[in-house]
């Protein structure tokens, strides 16, 4: 059988956020083991096999049809949930029917996140748009580092994401258990992320400091101007007037 990958996720598989690479292509890969290439093998339950097979197919139809005789909230190998296995195989209108069927958007499944979460990481940002549209909530905790779908969009660069949560009412005030507001990991997660100006018109503060004392400043500005391309100087040079128009002192600038 040949191994099939979603072009879609870059999943944290610890507190860390550490995330991998292995797809065919220039395709983005997850440390995913091979268990879930299979629908058997991802749902050992029997009662499971038959609505996996369908969801993997994207066999709006069947999943309808199974729906009402099936544990929609079932877990699979890995914790992964029913809703978690549409996006893994690439399938937003089975997403949408299980959702239509009464799945729970709310459930925690891999790395204990929801699918929400794992939406916010995906290249396309459709799997976000249907949970939206079916009113999925959006600023659910991450018990192990305290992420909201938001700080998984900004550590995952997904600026249609990002957009899309920040239009839907995300709490873009939440800070993780590091005391990292999403403001933080943005300026943590490139050195001229346009996310920076991003979140920051959409109100985060600017001033909050984590659990080292640090804005998000002592990490936007760390790499001098120089070693930066114009794209990146031109993201700085607004974050910079933006700062200046808010009366916000630049606290590093190289």
């Amino acid at each position: 059988m040949q191994p099939r990958f979603p072009a879609l996720l870059v999943l944290a598989t610890s507190f860390l956020a550490v995330s991998c690479t292995a797809s065919p292509g220039a395709k983005e890969q997850t440390t995913m083991s091979a268990t879930l290439q299979d629908h058997t093998v991802a749902f050992r339950d029997p009662s499971l096999t038959d609505i996996a097979k369908a969801i993997a197919h994207g066999d709006v139809a069947r999943i309808s049809a199974l729906a009402p005789t099936v544990d929609l909230a079932a877990h699979g190998d890995q914790n992964v949930t029913l809703l978690e296995w549409a996006i893994w195989n690439e399938q937003p209108r089975a997403l949408a029917a299980l959702l239509d069927a009464g799945a729970d958007p709310s459930l925690p499944g891999m790395d204990q996140e929801t699918v929400v979460h794992m939406a916010a990481m995906a290249q396309d940002p459709e799997y976000l748009k249907v949970l939206l549209q079916h009113k999925a909530p959006i600023d659910v905790v991450s018990a192990r580092a305290g992420w909201t779908p938001l700080f998984r969009a900004v550590q995952s660069k997904r600026d249609a994401q990002i957009g899309l949560l920040i239009e839907a009412g995300a709490d873009v005030q939440r800070v993780d258990h590091t005391g990292n507001s999403v403001l933080h990991l943005a300026a943590q997660s490139g050195a001229a992320s346009p996310a920076v100006l991003q979140l920051l018109k959409a109100g985060v503060d600017p001033t909050l400091r984590n659990a080292q004392q640090k804005t998000f400043q002592a990490y936007f500005f760390t790499t001098p101007d120089r070693l930066l391309n114009a794209a990146g100087q031109q993201v700085r040079s607004e974050v910079r007037a933006w700062l200046s128009a808010h009366n916000i002192p630049v606290e590093s600038s190289r």
